[in-house]
């Protein structure tokens, strides 16, 4: 088992280690598993790096995320410039096809709207929008299409973990219902379990995982 202040440590290790975080102002907590962040950083796409950060970090099982973003007042642009760039990126999108994605933007915080097929092109176009200057934070209200056929979508995924060379596809159990994947097993770390959730919500159709798979 991993103490507290051990796992503490892994944590502020891995944020340093990775040149996309702005760690300087970041506080982290662990308790039992749990790590908190807190203080600031200078860009959302800091802030999302973060976060993906810690749950890379063997023995983490949950994050609690309060960073704030300050943007520098040099990098600040109004909601039309913002909404500008926004267009550019949803135009040559190839997650958002047809123009099925509309974005708005209110002080600077985006929100997603419209419809794609899967979770990976919802989280696809997501990750580019993070990447976008000076917004501060993110709201996906993207909807998941209809289409899914269980037998599909159970063998999908499968077949998905079974590709993965970070994943260990025999200690993971998928049941599909309707549209709900269950995920059961066990795994070593929460990064396995998240490439596990992504694979489940990467199958067309899909609107609901249960994640029941155990860290440790």
């Amino acid at each position: 088992m991993i103490d507290d202040a051990e796992l503490k440590q892994l944590v502020l290790d891995e944020l340093q280690w990775d040149p996309k975080v702005d760690h300087a102002h970041i506080g982290v907590a662990a308790t039992e598993g749990a790590v908190s962040l807190s203080g600031h950083v200078f860009s959302y796409a800091s802030k999302y790096a973060a976060v993906e950060a810690v749950k890379r970090v063997n023995g983490v099982k949950a994050i609690s995320d309060e960073i704030e973003v300050n943007l520098p007042t040099e990098h600040r642009r109004d909601d039309a410039e913002i909404a500008r760039h926004l267009a550019h990126v949803l135009e040559w999108n190839v997650s958002a096809p047809g123009n099925t994605v509309k974005a708005t933007v209110s002080d600077g915080v985006v929100t997603l709207s419209g419809s794609v097929e899967s979770q990976h092109q919802r989280d696809h176009i997501e990750d580019q929008i993070t990447h976008v200057g000076s917004i501060s934070g993110i709201r996906n209200r993207i909807a998941l299409k209809p289409k899914a056929n269980e037998d599909d979508v159970k063998k999908q995924i499968e077949d998905a973990l079974k590709r993965s060379a970070e994943v260990e596809a025999s200690s993971v159990d998928v049941a599909v219902r309707g549209d709900t994947v269950v995920l059961r097993g066990a795994v070593k770390a929460l990064y396995e379990r998240d490439l596990i959730e992504k694979a489940a919500w990467a199958a067309p159709g899909v609107k609901h995982v249960e994640d029941h798979i155990q860290i440790g």
